[in-house]
């Protein structure tokens, strides 16, 4: 029987978000259950192989990482690492890639993991890698890999069998324990995953370019990283793994990753924002004079899928400020406001009257609004992918003498999907006109709107990469330089 040991550091730091991210804000398993969480549970049994848990820690996007947290968490992995190094015949790790600690040599503490459990159990044992697409790379945390591939969509509805893809990679490999490697190539390209979504070109034909190489019996595996750009760092920038089935295939990989990196560049472009986005007041513009509903728009500028703290009203005060709303429904869902929860809403019940100041007065973005109106609902907030978990209170104020109606969250939440609206007690489909802290629109979202925008608004995940500053990123790169 094989044994391999799990784990999975899953952590998105947004330098822009002022608050860092500490210990509660991951979510930890230990356990079996990190197998169902990994979705190989079934791929090991079937395969005779016993998973050795060490530690699944997992945050959504937020600041960056803690050094305190961090130093914690990679202390838990290595502890694991040693307790096992002399049984193991292989390691899975979910690694998202965008993880940025403070203080730490490098910065990623993805990369510094990594390296930390190679020099434990040296530099052959099969290591397999699944990573986020929105992860960044270089060649040292490539080289220490045996496998490394990342998910092709994003969004990411195709995790789980990415996650899947990469196990059974790792079985494979660990038939023969062939010595194998990954071929890099870092792409000069750093965008936003708005302007990279697979449903669009050119990031749709690259991917089938990328299935097509990946049915190759030569190539192992395949992969296009989009990048990170939320946090300054060396490693930022698209990058391209091809990983050969056998030792002599990788002369034919290299050849492969240079035929993906001339197939992109050729492309490159073409990368634009998804679907429509414009700026802030011809966004709401267009929403208000469509003749149809629902429609979404996207505070992109505050996307809270993406780390931003979700408390920005910049967008209300815009809608506050019509003087014709078009017959339409409107609703913010929603607006973090830890305090006045706190102090204040924690005590309304629905159908009570509330005149409060929301604004979480961070910077001008989250200047306060006074809005009085009447209760309308208090609910629970819950996170995107179906999470179970209760991860704050929410109340729904229906704004006096107006169309408009405000979540106040007491937790940074994109509300993407149904059931998160259900949640909080929302009828999602009363409204003509939603509001909400995303980029791109999630799917289930966008497949019932008759019309959507993103705003490209002012925030935390402003997403013109050519309005943020960076110092320590490899020049040149567009769309800071013309190449």
């Amino acid at each position: 029987m094989k044994k391999i040991l799990i784990g999975a550091l899953l952590a998105e730091s947004n330098a822009y978000v002022q608050k860092d991210c500490e210990i509660q804000d991951f979510t930890i398993l230990t356990g079996p259950a990190m197998a169902d969480k990994l979705a190989i549970r079934e791929l090991a049994e079937a395969h005779d192989v016993q998973l050795i848990p060490s530690l699944h820690a997992s945050c959504m996007a937020a600041g960056c990482v803690d050094e305190d947290t961090f130093d914690y968490l990679q202390k838990k992995f290595i502890q694991a690492v040693k307790a096992h190094q002399e049984e193991l015949d292989g390691i899975y790790l979910f690694l998202h890639g965008a993880s940025h600690v403070r203080n730490l040599p490098g910065g990623s503490g993805d990369h510094f993991l990594l390296h930390a459990i190679r020099k434990i159990v040296g530099p052959y044992l099969p290591i397999a890698v699944l990573c986020d697409p929105h992860g960044n790379l270089a060649q040292e945390y490539v080289d220490e890999c045996t496998v490394l591939r990342t998910f092709r969509h994003s969004p990411h509805s195709d995790r789980d069998q990415a996650s899947q893809i990469v196990f059974q990679c790792l079985l494979n490999v660990l038939q023969d324990r062939r010595p194998i490697h990954p071929v890099y190539r870092k792409v000069p390209i750093l965008l936003g995953g708005e302007r990279c979504v697979s449903a669009d070109e050119p990031l749709c034909s690259i991917n089938q370019k990328l299935d097509q190489i990946e049915a190759d019996p030569r190539i192992l595996c395949c992969s296009y990283h989009i990048g990170y750009l939320r946090h300054d760092s060396e490693h930022c920038g698209a990058g391209i793994v091809v990983v050969p089935n056998q030792p002599e295939d990788e002369a034919y990989a290299e050849q492969k990753a240079d035929e993906i990196y001339d197939y992109v560049w050729q492309r490159h472009t073409e990368f634009h924002f998804t679907g429509n986005a414009s700026e802030p007041d011809a966004a709401l513009a267009a929403m208000l004079e469509f003749d149809g509903r629902p429609c979404f728009l996207s505070d992109s500028g505050d996307n809270v899928t993406a780390g931003a703290p979700g408390v920005n009203t910049t967008m209300l005060r815009q809608v506050l400020a019509l003087s014709d709303f078009h017959n339409k429904q409107i609703l913010f869902a929603a607006i973090c406001d830890p305090e006045l929860c706190a102090k204040t809403l924690i005590h309304v019940r629905a159908g009570e009257k509330v005149d409060v100041e929301i604004g979480a007065q961070l910077d001008s973005n989250s200047a306060p609004v006074r809005i009085r109106g009447t209760v309308a609902a208090v609910g629970n907030l819950h996170r995107r992918y179906g999470d179970e978990a209760v991860a704050g209170s929410a109340w729904t104020v229906k704004l006096e003498d107006l169309p408009v109606s405000v979540v106040i969250a007491s937790a940074p939440v994109s509300f993407s999907e149904r059931l998160q609206y259900e949640k909080a007690h929302v009828d999602l489909d009363a409204y003509d006109l939603i509001i909400v802290k995303q980029g791109y629109l999630y799917p289930e979202l966008k497949a019932m709107a008759a019309n959507y925008v993103m705003a490209l608004t002012d925030g935390a995940c402003m997403q013109r990469t050519e309005k943020l500053t960076y110092k320590k990123v490899s020049r040149p790169i567009y769309p800071l330089d013309a190449i």
